[in-house]
């Protein structure tokens, strides 16, 4: 996977001015996708699960780039932006495949298990103090 510096050069992230609003609006929708998400039933809407807790991580890596003054076109660009906050690479790999696996999920019609909704909400559950220690440090919490 490219560097974030990489990003830049191909122009696929642009600098910005810091956005606290855009950022603070973001967590909101992330947070309110994972709490709405927790109440379906796995087994029944394992696809939409999957989805909506990808969405709600992006959602924090996109909030984390507003904040810094950066805007992504790119959702690899935005998970690679992780690492500047000691994600290391392990999880953003892990956040990397459940990016292709909601891609194929979203455009292809792939279906997505159970035990793949299962596996977004253990990652987002391993990282989830990490995630707020970040929020709480930037003052998004």
């Amino acid at each position: 996977m490219d560097n974030f510096e990489s990003f830049l050069i191909k122009k696929e992230v642009r600098k910005d001015l810091p956005n606290l609003a855009l950022a603070k609006s973001l967590i909101k929708d992330m947070e309110q996708r994972i709490e709405k998400s927790m109440k379906l039933d796995i087994n029944d809407f394992s696809k939409i699960i999957f989805e909506n807790f990808y969405d709600a991580l992006q959602d924090f890596s996109n909030a984390i780039l507003a904040i810094d003054g950066f805007k992504s076109y790119s959702h690899i660009a935005s998970i690679t932006y992780l690492s500047k906050y000691n994600f290391n690479d392990s999880e953003i790999n892990i956040f990397d495949k459940f990016r292709l696996r909601r891609h194929a999920s979203k455009y292809y019609g792939v279906d997505i298990s159970k035990e793949e909704a299962e596996e977004i909400i253990e990652f987002y559950n391993k990282i989830k103090l990490k995630i707020g220690k970040i929020l709480k440090e930037k003052r998004l919490k």
